[in-house]
């Protein structure tokens, strides 16, 4: 079992937050006083692997919530997503089998990609108070194997920089602090910086901005560990991954 660089290992970034979004309205991902909450958040920016035969990650999806008597609260919800590959191709997404993380099934999507999102009978989502355990039913082209990280999960403060951008200037989206990271992924409207796992901001340029519009957007800060395992002589990529997302208004 290795851990790597995830800076140097990545080789490139492949959205999964394409294979799923997340309603704000049913997942309560952002406050309740935000002016749109029927307005749809991006699913957490997490990477995949192009020199392996899945990534699994285990994905805390953070709000921070203001509690009268209590102050700023972080509200966790527990997120999962698989996709698994020949080790040639990684556009094509292969059948494992039943996947589970933490003993929650993740539901096959129709592009083979597999998730798990909170629901209304598990409305937090998966617990991810130790270590995720992964179990791989497997399949013709997929082995069957079970697999719990020791990495734990990193750490990333709320965002902190203004909630209004000038699409005109640069803007430099920043977080309290980020410790325990491998790297940070730093998303607004779609635009993807990957930074080193110390980093706690990241500037998009005026021209990055300008390609998102105006009105209502998301920017994400996600701090991400890895870890590779072996079996059947494949080897796996294993993501646990903070996030938090925020809302914010280009003007």
């Amino acid at each position: 079992m290795n851990t790597l660089n995830a800076t140097i290992k990545m080789g490139r970034f492949l959205a999964l937050a394409g294979l799923v979004s997340l309603s704000v309205t049913s997942c309560n991902l952002l406050p309740d006083d935000d002016d749109n909450n029927t307005s749809t958040a991006p699913s957490p920016p997490t990477p995949a692997f192009s020199d392996g035969y899945a990534t699994l990650a285990a994905v805390k999806s953070v709000t921070f919530q203001d509690i009268p008597g209590f102050g700023q609260v972080e509200v966790d919800f527990g997120l999962a997503v698989g996709v698994f590959f020949n080790g040639v191709d990684y556009d094509t997404y292969l059948n494992a089998g039943i996947v589970s993380c933490e003993g929650e099934s993740l539901d096959e999507q129709d592009n083979g990609s597999y998730v798990f999102l909170p629901s209304q009978t598990s409305a937090t989502g998966i617990d991810f108070s130790g270590n995720p355990d992964w179990n791989v039913g497997g399949s013709a082209n997929v082995p069957a194997f079970s697999h719990t990280t020791s990495i734990g999960f990193p750490t990333v403060g709320s965002i902190t920089s203004s909630k209004t951008v000038s699409s005109g200037s640069d803007y430099t989206l920043t977080v309290a602090n980020v410790s325990g990271a491998d790297s940070v992924i730093f998303m607004m409207g779609g635009v993807v910086h990957t930074q080193a796992g110390n980093a706690t901001s990241s500037t998009f340029t005026s021209a990055e901005i300008s390609g998102m519009g105006t009105g209502t957007n998301f920017a994400q800060a996600a701090a991400y560990k890895i870890e590779e395992a072996t079996y059947s002589a494949k080897n796996y990529w294993f993501v646990n991954e903070k996030v938090v997302t925020e809302s914010i208004t280009i003007e």
